[in-house]
Formats: C-alpha cells, sequence, structure tokens
C-alpha cells in the first residue's frame, strides 16, 4: 500500500509541476519567438532601405543592367525574409507551423541564386573561362529544377490541402 501511496505522491508532484512549469516556458518561447520575429522586421527594412539608397550608386558605378538584377536580388532577400517572419507570426498565433511558407522561401532562394549567376555571367561575358561556364550551368539547371520540384510540392499540396502541413 505504501508504494501505491508513493506512486500517487509522485504522480501529485509531477502534475503540480507541469502546472507551474508549463506556462512559464509557453511565455518563454513567445517571448524569444517575439523578440526573433521583431529582428527579422528590422533586418528586411534595413535591407529594405540599403537596397533603395544602394540603387543610384549601383547604375554608376556597374550600369543599369546589373543595377536592376543588384535591387531585384536585395528585394528577394527581403522577401525571404518576410516569409520566415510569417512562419514565426504563423507560429505565434496558431502555435505549429507550416510547410508552404518554406518552400516559398525555397523557391524564392533558388530564384536569387538563378539571378546571381547571370549578372555573374553577364559582367564576366566573353571572359568566362570554360570551366567556370560550365560550373554555372550546372548551377543554372540544379536551380531550375529545385524550382521545378518545389512548384510540384505545392501543386500537390494545394490539391491535398491538410491542416496540419
Amino acid at each position: 500500500m505504501t508504494s501505491q501511496a508513493s506512486r500517487q505522491a509522485d504522480q501529485r508532484f509531477r502534475h503540480r509541476l507541469e502546472i507551474a512549469v508549463i506556462p512559464v516556458l509557453e511565455s518563454a518561447d513567445a517571448l524569444v519567438y517575439s523578440v526573433v520575429g521583431l529582428v527579422f522586421f528590422l533586418a528586411a527594412a534595413g535591407m529594405l532601405i540599403y537596397s533603395v539608397l544602394a540603387f543610384p550608386v549601383e547604375i554608376e558605378h556597374s550600369g543599369f543592367p546589373i543595377a536592376i538584377i543588384t535591387l531585384i536580388n536585395d528585394l528577394l532577400l527581403v522577401m525571404i525574409i518576410m516569409e520566415v517572419l510569417r512562419t514565426v507570426l504563423s507560429y505565434l498565433a496558431e502555435r505549429g507551423t507550416s510547410l508552404r511558407p518554406f518552400l516559398f522561401i525555397a523557391a524564392i532562394s533558388a530564384t536569387r541564386r538563378i539571378l546571381a549567376i547571370g549578372a555573374q555571367m553577364s559582367v564576366a561575358g566573353d571572359t568566362l573561362p570554360g570551366d567556370r561556364f560550365q560550373q554555372a550551368m550546372i548551377d543554372l539547371g540544379v536551380n531550375a529544377g529545385v524550382i521545378l520540384a518545389i512548384a510540384l510540392a505545392l501543386y500537390l499540396l494545394a490539391r491535398h490541402p491538410d491542416p496540419t502541413v
């Protein structure tokens, strides 16, 4: 009988501990996610301001076509940061995450890499060595494949909606 009483006392202690600790940890979790979200927002705003201010300087330094590619690349980075922020906000609101925002982030990242390779190749022109050209083509192909795979994944997710995905 004493072992059963001991087990019951142990269960009561664990239950009281859970009641006391879990709300504190959940509050701390929300606080950390909130601070992370704020830092993401500040990073996105800072990058946006930098991109706009750097654009005229980039036009003078590299010319209009490269400046546009650089601006688009920077704006895509801002979009990536904002998508991560949206994921943090979604977690705070729903206490859960979704696969879709990560797929969007990956698609934007692959697109950004394709633009960066295009800009590098534009700057290099005909002076790009054969091995670097081949590596750039492989990189472009891999990123294009990634975008197609992500598009397929998004299509499949849209056809089979699941509230937990």
